[in-house]
């Protein structure tokens, strides 16, 4: 009988954050928006800072992100917030926990391989952020609406992309295209998916907002 109110309650659940995908695109439009005008602006000062060919190092550019995650996600928070306690509803709701677990691993293991790396390769550190946030997203899974998963793989195939780009053209890549330094060339692989996407999807969420963005 446990067990059987456990999958009952376990459905409801689903259903009901099946039921609200369209809330938490609307919802996310706004954070996507901001997140991704505070990377272009981190991202064009990392850049501009390098073709001044003043040093940087990588740990500087770590901390600086980190810093620019907490801003976002306090925003985005903030938004979750006044929505929940303006439906009155729970703010730490059964479908905000399993997002949270479900971005977990993909968040930890990115922030541990990028620490470690980039202090001596900063565009790879800038790399595994870009392919561990689309694994994070799409961890989502049934919970995200079409529209956010679509974000999910943007971020993955241009992280797969860039990478194989890198690894073949290696420090070669940067002078190539006119940048002096890693920092430099990082700041615009951030500047292009961090903010460029982000940027695109918040205004496409915006401009169909109060159309149906199917789960499935």
């Amino acid at each position: 009988m446990k067990n059987s109110d456990h999958a009952l309650e376990h459905l409801k659940v689903i259903r009901g954050m099946m039921e609200k995908a369209t809330v938490y695109r609307a919802l996310s439009a706004p954070a996507a928006i901001f997140g991704g005008f505070l990377a272009i602006l981190i991202g064009y000062y990392f850049f501009a800072q390098d073709q001044k060919e003043i040093y940087l190092s990588g740990y500087h550019f770590f901390w600086t992100w980190v810093v620019a995650l907490v801003v976002a996600d306090s925003f985005n928070g903030f938004l979750l917030f006044r929505r929940a306690r303006k439906e009155g509803i729970n703010f730490l709701s059964a479908g905000l926990k399993h997002t949270c677990f479900a971005c977990a691993p993909a968040a930890i293991a990115g922030g541990i391989i990028s620490y470690e790396v980039v202090e001596q390769e900063v565009e790879l550190c800038a790399l595994v952020w870009i392919l561990c946030y689309g694994v994070a997203i799409l961890a989502m899974g049934g919970a995200a609406p079409r529209s956010l998963r679509r974000l999910g793989w943007s971020f993955l195939t241009f992280g797969i992309i860039i990478f194989l780009v890198w690894m073949k053209y290696g420090p070669a890549l940067s002078p190539g295209l006119g940048i002096h330094g890693p920092v430099g060339a990082a700041g615009i692989i951030m500047m292009l998916t961090f903010g460029l996407l982000h940027l695109i999807y918040g205004f496409s969420v915006l401009l169909r907002k109060g159309e149906k963005d199917p789960v499935s």
